[in-house]
């Protein structure tokens, strides 16, 4: 056994297998955590976000985190997560949200867009996390641009939700100079209709403009709608200009209003560019590592979040799989090959790792990852270690984390 493996945290004193994971946590009891009273939303910035007092990781624009007013900013999917789950890096991600009835804390539930052509997907592609590993398409670009009767031409979504009846609403990177309905503006929100039957223009951008002044009392140009998101009710934006409110959250519908000021959410008035409600549920266990690629023995920094006081055990594999364990709750998948020679030596030798949150529901390590050559294949086929936790109480999974080898 690589005794690197035993510095994430304590180590399981009992045999453990794949099939005896899930006998463990089908026994345990179940404990959800109190829902939060003010709204918990998850964010992606349009730039970088140094670490500082308050925020102990370095946010990237292609990293999605959860924010709430006056609380610290938690890891919630990074690249290491997109890593395992995908198999590719996003360079950024432009718009976030969840599937209409899906289960919280699904791998299935997220739904996003790219800034750029990645991982063989465009960035005006609506993509999933698929079933079984990997991004799937749950709406093409071209799709998209037929409807808006702009087939052929390249579009960008640069924001994205669902409305209360389960249909998509929208909002172009840039503007579009002839569509069904005459040329768009990328302040536009629009809807896309079910069956892809045609789109509707539900905001236009001087719309938008009007409710952002009546909420804030500036007359500043918003310049473009960057994220949506249909919460609560109501209509949520964040647009790009001016900078005081560029990392707000404005609710443009009925009464506008500020749903939360930059200032609250610990991310420096950051500007953002994706944001998606949390529902109960779907805040999962995370770990979040500060190498996306490293060689073998590197030191990497690991900050974990989860219920306060829960005990976590942490899976280790070089090699990427797939599990389905939607009985649990949480992401509903073990992202791990369970014949990963890594894995099978940890739990032949009584040795999984465990480690123990404190009372706000934190963990932070340095932790080497391993020297030896236990390192395995991912989804692209790419190699490195994957590691996933699993919360003894909640029988709860979390998102898979990748860190791929040099």
């Amino acid at each position: 056994m690589n005794h690197e493996s035993n510095r994430f945290g304590s180590t399981v004193q009992r045999a453990l297998s794949v099939r005896g994971l899930c006998s463990i946590a089908l026994t345990c009891s179940l404990s959800l955590p109190i829902a939060a009273q003010a709204p918990r939303v998850v964010v992606s910035t349009t730039d970088d976000v140094a670490a500082a007092v308050g925020l102990p990781f370095s946010v990237l624009d292609g990293d999605l985190v959860t924010v709430q007013a006056t609380k610290p900013v938690a890891p919630f999917f990074a690249g290491g997560q997109f890593q395992g789950t995908c198999g590719f890096i996003p360079g950024d991600i432009d718009a976030f949200t969840r599937l209409p009835g899906s289960h919280p804390g699904r791998a299935g539930s997220m739904v996003f867009s790219l800034l750029s052509n990645d991982g063989g997907f465009l960035d005006g592609d609506v993509l999933i996390l698929g079933n079984g590993g990997g991004a799937a398409l749950l709406i093409s670009e071209l799709d998209i641009a037929t409807a808006l009767g702009a087939s052929g031409v390249s579009i960008d979504v640069d924001a994205l939700t669902y409305d209360s009846q389960g249909r998509i609403l929208f909002s172009l990177t840039d503007n579009l100079s002839a569509s069904v309905l005459g040329p768009l503006l990328d302040g536009d929100i629009l809807r896309l209709e079910p069956g892809l039957a045609g789109v509707t223009l539900v905001f236009s951008e001087a719309d938008v403009q009007a409710r952002f002044t009546q909420a804030t009392g500036l007359t500043d140009a918003i310049l473009d709608t960057q994220a949506l998101e249909w919460a609560n009710g109501e209509l949520w934006v964040a647009v790009q200009s001016p900078t005081r409110h560029d990392g707000s959250i404005i609710a443009i519908g009925g009464t506008p209003h500020i749903v939360t000021d930059e200032n609250d959410l610990g991310l420096g008035g950051a500007e953002l560019d994706a944001l998606g409600d949390m529902r109960p549920g779907d805040e999962v266990p995370v770990c979040h590592m500060s190498l996306e690629f490293a060689l073998p023995g590197d030191l990497a920094h690991v900050e974990v979040r989860g219920r306060p006081g829960a005990k976590l055990v942490v899976l280790m594999a070089g090699r990427t799989g797939f599990l389905r364990l939607a009985r649990f709750p949480g992401f509903g998948a073990v992202y791990l090959d369970p014949l990963d020679p890594w894995l099978n030596a940890l739990l032949t030798a009584h040795a999984m790792p465990i480690i123990t949150l404190d009372g706000a529901g934190k963990f932070s390590r340095d932790f080497h990852l391993p020297s030896g050559t236990v390192f395995g294949a991912g989804f692209a086929g790419e190699l490195g270690w994957s590691f996933q936790l699993m919360d003894f109480n909640t029988k709860e999974f979390s998102a898979p984390v990748r860190v791929q080898k040099l």
